[in-house]
């Protein structure tokens, strides 16, 4: 496998021989530009072949494709590099769990990142490891957040500018939502940005951004808020989705998802900021 470099990333939605990135380019659109398969030959296709895992369990992940090498991951946070055109195995990481207090919807992963000459992953007890493209070799290893406390990955990594984006799970177990960013050459933490602040009341809002009413009941919250104090430490707001990255702002777009607990209000008082919000980041910062 030949390096993956910036500039290959920033031309993935282009590139015809290649499948870089896990929804096809930086701005998640899943496009291929390939026209071998048109509606014209696609009732043709047929298997080429069949490559089983050792994993039995759900498999939400996409494959990322790097010069006829595929990385493809499980559920319990396996991966398999095979070869594109045959299905030959080439190598199998598998990692080894630590303790998981939970998880929410299934041990899925849904994908590695390739960024140089390593592929990403984010595991299921809260770990990004740099593994070797060529041979699954673990080049390092870095602990995202505490699994003991709810926090949990599926999310595939992304790989911009020397860093490894990464969001979490656990927005149903009173976790604290954030996004991370990692160096890609040592792991080293480069920022936080927590989806929650510590003010998460806000302004209380009685409409939402479609001018609709919420029918809330203020002074009800406004008691509760005085008897418990914000919640923000628990208050959920996981980030499992992969961001959208505009280059020519230096900007990130992602969505942060329900608050905790998602069902019962009564106990999460306030505007509960940043859950169910889209927010924009600067890359570097």
């Amino acid at each position: 496998m030949s390096t993956v470099t910036q500039d290959l990333l920033n031309r993935a939605g282009d590139d015809g021989n290649n499948f870089l990135l896990t929804n096809g380019d930086y701005d998640q659109r899943r496009y291929y530009p390939n026209r071998q398969i048109n509606r014209n030959n696609v009732n043709r296709l047929r298997p080429a072949w069949i490559f089983q895992t050792e994993v039995r369990e759900s498999m939400e992940t996409s494959p990322i494709v790097v010069n006829g090498i595929m990385y493809v991951t499980t559920s319990f946070s396996h991966v398999y590099a095979l070869d594109a055109r045959t299905g030959q195995e080439l190598w199998h990481y598998k990692h080894k769990l630590g303790p998981i207090t939970t998880y929410c919807c299934g041990p899925n992963n849904r994908g590695v990142a390739a960024y140089g000459d390593n592929v990403y992953l984010a595991t299921l007890d809260s770990k990004l490891v740099a593994l070797n493209a060529k041979t699954g070799a673990v080049v390092w290893q870095q602990t995202i957040a505490d699994p003991e406390l709810g926090y949990s990955e599926t999310m595939a990594p992304t790989a911009v500018k020397g860093k490894i984006l990464i969001g979490t799970n656990g927005g149903e177990y009173g976790i604290r939502g954030f996004v991370k960013a990692f160096d890609a050459k040592d792991g080293k933490l480069l920022w936080t940005f927590n989806t929650v602040p510590e003010n998460s009341v806000g302004v209380w809002a009685e409409k939402d951004a479609t001018g609709r009413d919420m029918h809330r009941d203020i002074a009800g919250e406004k008691a509760q808020l005085a008897k418990i104090g914000d919640p923000y430490k628990t208050l959920g707001g996981g980030v499992w989705q992969n961001p959208s990255v505009d280059l020519a702002t230096n900007r990130i777009y992602f969505v942060v998802g329900n608050p905790s607990p998602d069902l019962d209000g009564s106990v999460r008082p306030g505007d509960n900021l940043y859950t169910n919000s889209l927010v924009s980041l600067d890359l570097d910062t």
